[in-house]
């Protein structure tokens, strides 16, 4: 039991099984989970979010706290020079590469003719576009900038009201929230008040998943092959192309379950997927919105309302 895929599972294990904090053991246990989850690969972000999420009980536990025990673990784990296990890294290395190579012949014009939906409207309209295909009328969702407090009627609208917004020529802002909300507010894992937080997410639909270290033909090679039900591929505008995966999960429960953890860290995370884009209220760009900084749009190169593999 050494090598990254156990101690992924074994960072699983640990953390469903976090003890009460208030006497049961939480802080002691605390640095065992996030241990594993240094020896599993993780950032620091994921090992605090998902810390933050599991720590249950009477004794209310400081942001300060858990971000001294994942410091303590990366020291510890730094000083036993932990690495993980060639083999393993290996193994993961020639599935990407199979899988890339499967993929070499596609191209963007190959993805755009297998979409489902044929996108023949200019850029301008692919937020409204978008959001009329995927969403009811009334679901809320939240589209503006990473900083923006968002409040309800503001950044927060329902789809069909952003639909009307953008047809009547508004400026497209460059980012969406996948998941729709409830659009009430709620506390998010630091306890600060929010309206778009994980713990504000309505529905359970989509994952979202993204490259940070594949070229972008390597990325086009990649939704070529890869046999996941793709709901839409947005082209950022930059470097990445973002994956909208049509998961529809029952709860938060069935999310953690499916997506955080077979999904993610089984599957995608060891293949060099972000691991941050786990959780349920990330945050990708809106096909449609045009960047100053690079002079490209944003665009919708795929469309699978049903969710479908590019290469079915």
């Amino acid at each position: 039991m050494n090598d990254t895929t156990t101690a992924s599972e074994r960072y699983q294990d640990a953390l469903a099984n976090l003890p009460e904090s208030g006497g049961g053991g939480c802080h002691t246990a605390m640095l065992g989970v996030a241990n594993l989850g240094v020896k599993a690969g993780l950032p620091d972000d994921v090992l605090f979010d998902d810390l933050r999420r599991s720590i249950h009980g009477s004794r209310p536990v400081p942001d300060k706290e858990i971000q001294d025990t994942i410091r303590k673990a990366r020291s510890e784990c730094n000083e036993t020079r932990y690495i993980a296990p060639m083999p393993r890294q290996r193994t993961t290395k020639r599935t990407l590469e199979k899988i890339l190579h499967e993929g070499r012949h596609g191209s963007e014009a190959d993805i755009w003719e297998a979409s489902p939906v044929r996108i023949d409207w200019p850029p301008e309209e692919d937020a409204s576009r978008v959001l009329s295909f995927l969403y009811a009328p009334a679901e809320f969702l939240f589209c503006g900038i990473r900083e923006e407090k968002a409040q309800p009627g503001e950044a927060i609208r329902p789809a069909g009201e952003w639909v009307e917004h953008f047809q009547a020529g508004n400026p497209i802002p460059p980012l969406v929230m996948p998941n729709p909300l409830t659009g009430e507010e709620a506390l998010s894992k630091g306890g600060e008040p929010s309206y778009r937080s994980d713990s504000c997410v309505r529905s359970f639909r989509f994952a979202l998943v993204e490259f940070d270290n594949l070229t972008r033909d390597e990325q086009i090679a990649f939704w070529t092959a890869i046999r996941l039900p793709v709901a839409a591929l947005i082209d950022s505008g930059g470097k990445s192309i973002h994956g909208w995966i049509k998961v529809d999960c029952a709860d938060v429960e069935a999310w953690e379950k499916d997506v955080e953890r077979r999904l993610f860290m089984e599957r995608l995370v060891p293949l060099g997927v972000d691991p941050a884009c786990r959780n349920e209220s990330r945050l990708s760009r809106l096909p449609g919105h045009h960047r100053s900084e690079t002079g490209r749009w944003q665009r919708v190169l795929y469309l699978a309302p049903k969710g479908r593999p590019v290469n079915e």
